[in-house]
């Protein structure tokens, strides 16, 4: 196997022709590395913060808990759900990668290290873009009105597309926790773009679980008003007709007549009143339990160290591919390899 490999590899050849081409290596890997410390050094800081939130995982029956049982006694039925979570955690990180989310996100107001508010696609433009020029064309958009769908500018699209690699979202498949990260040259707006995430996730998620039953609340609600109204009517007539035909002098046939007839309608009224309220009750109980709690386990803090670039490691791989290729060169040059490889 030995001679084998002897065979192959002429080493004795290959470490005469590296000193002989010496200088040629060296200056093949010091350009290499001095183009490699250049790009390291220019490139803008950025600095990363994270926050950590642990959404309530809990089904709708467990998250009534001892409720169920005391609305039960007050005779409410809150037992109509599935008992499952209708939105997919897995799904939580794609809220945030949404055009929706950039849009918004570019519409508040961010406070820098230095103290200062600005306008957050102000910042980005001066700072991330560094003042780039604007063309027209990057800002020129379709003339037609947004009717159920967004249009866009190219420019809008090139950011989203470099603000997705900025801002992520991932979750612990086993405890549940969610993890959003930003990363800016601006370690105080990168807190600022965390925190605002954090907050746009939760709403997101709450509007979503609730929306139904919030809808429900309000309609109910408003029957209940109306019910209420008439029942109150009814019983104000119905008081007033007792008093009107109080003492028994006269008892006329029309009389009693339009005394059923009140009865009737004050019983029917007060019976869909009751019902109402009872539906009510437990939609109102039901929107109440669909809300989601989260607890935030690390809120984001603004970074003091740069977590890009990494200058030794950009250095390091520099270094290596420039060793790299100063051999292959030196091998094809004067078709070295054929001494080397002894063909």
């Amino acid at each position: 196997m030995e001679e084998l490999k002897n065979d192959i590899v002429d080493l004795k050849a290959f470490f005469r022709i590296l000193w002989k081409e010496k200088f040629l290596f060296l200056s093949i890997i010091i350009a290499v590395g001095l183009i490699t410390g250049i790009y390291a050094f220019t490139r803008m800081e950025e600095f990363t913060s994270e926050g950590k939130i642990l959404p309530e995982v809990q089904t709708k029956e467990g998250k009534l808990g001892g409720l169920a049982g005391l609305a039960s006694l007050a005779g409410v039925d809150v037992g109509g759900g599935d008992g499952t979570d209708a939105f997919r955690p897995d799904l939580y990180p794609v809220i945030l990668q949404s055009t929706p989310f950039f849009l918004e996100l570019f519409k508040q107001n961010v406070v820098t290290k230095e103290n200062k508010q600005i306008n957050f696609e102000k910042f980005y433009h001066e700072v991330v873009e560094e003042n780039e020029e604007i063309t027209d064309k990057r800002i020129k958009k379709f003339p037609v009105k947004e009717d159920g769908f967004l249009v866009l500018n190219r420019l809008s699209e090139e950011r989203i597309e470099d603000l997705k690699d900025r801002i992520k979202a991932s979750i612990d498949k086993k405890s549940g926790v969610i993890s959003i990260s930003v990363t800016m040259p601006d370690p105080v707006v990168a807190a600022s773009l965390a925190r605002f995430s954090m907050i746009y996730l939760t709403n997101y998620i709450t509007h979503y679980r609730t929306d139904k039953d919030k809808q429900n609340v309000d309609f109910l609600k408003e029957k209940m008003d109306a019910a209420r109204g008439k029942f109150y009517s009814t019983q104000a007539k119905k008081a007033q007709y007792n008093d009107q035909f109080q003492l028994p002098t006269i008892r006329l046939q029309s009389a009693d007549i339009q005394r059923e007839r009140i009865e009737s309608e004050y019983r029917m009224s007060s019976v869909f009143y009751d019902e109402l309220v009872k539906k009510y009750e437990e939609a109102n109980i039901n929107y109440q339990q669909s809300i989601p709690v989260y607890q935030v386990l690390t809120p984001p803090s603004a970074p003091t160290r740069k977590s890009e670039p990494r200058r030794a490691i950009i250095l390091l791989i520099g270094l290596a591919g420039g060793t790299v290729l100063a051999l292959i060169v030196i091998l094809l040059k004067k078709k070295n390899y054929r001494a080397v490889l002894a063909l």
